[in-house]
């Protein structure tokens, strides 16, 4: 393609070109006796013409635009909950294209086995999800060992709640249930963590799942990381599962570079969503107290450095939904049990945003980890919503289960959010072809089925994947 500044940039070439006296470019070595001057110069001006013609045609010709395919592959690890996992998987399946380059982010979900077996080094980076069982692993040197190598040695760490705490110098408390965990902190980014079991990871500890966490804003302060850039000074709404406060360590050791806040805790979780411990008088629950948090001006999200490698930090869920107002509600479970369960919340709105608000914020970080151009501020998604993990009968889950059984007829149920093509493919033939809301009726064939959605706009492409094991 011939652009303006392209035609005027070739001009500039050929004018240099044909000022150019002819005299610098004559051999000064003897002339041979077969050969005058006169000639070797008319020789000399007749291929400079013919050079010239050759100029003007490649300057002046189409480019042929070529195309670079990287591809960032990433795993995530899955240790006790693979929801966990797959939560972050899906924002992950997505590619953009920047300057004639097409990035491809490709993750896989690993376990504790390929982490032992040395296999990090196959990946670029390591993502680790909000979970508490990877503390057990940690607590092993050789696993301990072989993700802070892997990052010491250029891979990238990306850390949300649990596994932001995974990487830091730990917690710098008394005495309590927190300081058995410092056993089995990495020390891979130079910040501690404020996390407390009776303060913020009580968000945690009674949270319903699916309608728990709390929307909580944070502040993009100024700096030079381009993981937020466009967005310093705005606040931001993100989901809260009680993850970490961050501040810094101060610890001297060469590998750790400086400390990067890009988020900031804008409001305090104790107020957007005041929860209380309990006690029973007479048949009947009564507030005993209020539950207190103090995250509020710490780092919500960081980034940094460890030897040759990069790490993220997310206090809080970039995975999740947010909402945009709402309130909290708190109901009794189990009174009999430990004071844990004995009330689980609920955020209670009918003001959410789309499943993909902030998974830009994952996208982003990973090119920064790997090292590339960022990919666009934008919530392009393939998200499937149905069938979920159950056990399906005739278009009903009537029981959770681990896969996405199903006996009878099903409705594939799913939104292309800002997508401008789209379509659902069922063991890849079309079976839909749209953007928006998706509902699709069928009756698959006894047997393993994969539904995959994509959805494209401009130069960003994203998709969703489910299998369904079809008993008839």
């Amino acid at each position: 393609m011939v652009t303006a500044s392209s035609i005027i940039m070739n001009r500039s070439l050929i004018m240099v070109f044909m000022r150019m006296p002819v005299q610098h470019h004559i051999r000064t070595r003897s002339v041979p006796p077969s050969c005058s001057k006169d000639f070797n110069r008319e020789w000399f001006i007749t291929m400079k013409r013919v050079l010239l013609c050759v100029l003007v045609i490649a300057l002046t010709a189409p480019t042929i635009q070529a195309t670079e395919n990287v591809d960032i592959s990433v795993a995530i690890y899955f240790s006790s909950v693979r929801r966990f996992a797959e939560e972050i998987e899906e924002p992950l399946r997505y590619s953009w294209t920047h300057e004639g380059a097409t990035y491809t982010i490709t993750p896989y979900i690993i376990s504790k086995r390929e982490v032992l077996e040395g296999k990090l080094s196959s990946y670029d980076i390591l993502v680790i999800p909000g979970s508490g069982r990877h503390y057990l692993d940690a607590l092993n040197p050789r696993w301990r060992s072989a993700v802070i190598s892997f990052v010491e040695n250029g891979g990238g760490y990306l850390g949300i709640c649990g596994g932001a705490n995974l990487a830091s110098m730990g917690f710098q408390e008394p005495l309590s249930p927190n300081t058995l965990l410092n056993r089995s902190v990495l020390k891979i980014a130079n910040v501690y963590v404020n996390d407390e079991q009776g303060e913020e990871w009580q968000y945690l500890w009674r949270s319903n799942w699916r309608y728990g966490g709390l929307p909580l804003n944070v502040s993009i302060p100024q700096n030079d990381n381009p993981i937020f850039g466009g967005l310093y000074g705005d606040l931001r709404s993100i989901r809260y599962w009680g993850g970490p406060g961050m501040y810094d360590a101060g610890k001297e050791d060469a590998r750790l570079g400086p400390v990067t806040p890009l988020a900031i805790y804008a409001e305090e979780p104790m107020d957007v969503a005041p929860l209380h411990y309990w006690k029973w008088e007479g048949g009947t629950a009564v507030p005993a107290r209020n539950i207190t948090t103090d995250i509020r001006g710490q780092y919500a999200a960081i980034a940094t450095t460890y030897g040759n490698g990069r790490v993220v930090l997310f206090g809080p869920h970039p995975e999740r939904n947010t909402f945009f107002d709402g309130h909290v509600e708190e109901f009794p479970v189990r009174p009999k049990l430990a004071p844990f369960t004995w009330f689980i919340y609920n955020w209670v709105s009918d003001n959410a945003s789309v499943i993909s608000y902030n998974w830009w914020m994952l996208r982003r970080s990973v090119a920064w980890l790997a090292g590339y151009d960022m990919p666009p501020i934008s919530e392009i998604a393939a998200h499937i919503e149905e069938p979920a993990y159950g056990l399906y009968i005739y278009g009903r889950k009537v029981i959770p289960s681990q896969h996405a059984l199903v006996i009878g007829p099903l409705t594939i149920t799913g939104v292309l959010v800002d997508a401008e093509e789209g379509g659902v493919y069922i063991d890849g033939e079309l079976a839909y072809e749209g953007t928006g809301n998706v509902e699709i009726s069928v009756h698959l064939v006894p047997g393993i089925h994969c539904i995959k959605m994509t959805a494209q706009r401009g130069n960003e492409a994203a998709w969703g994947e489910r299998t369904i094991i079809s008993l008839g």
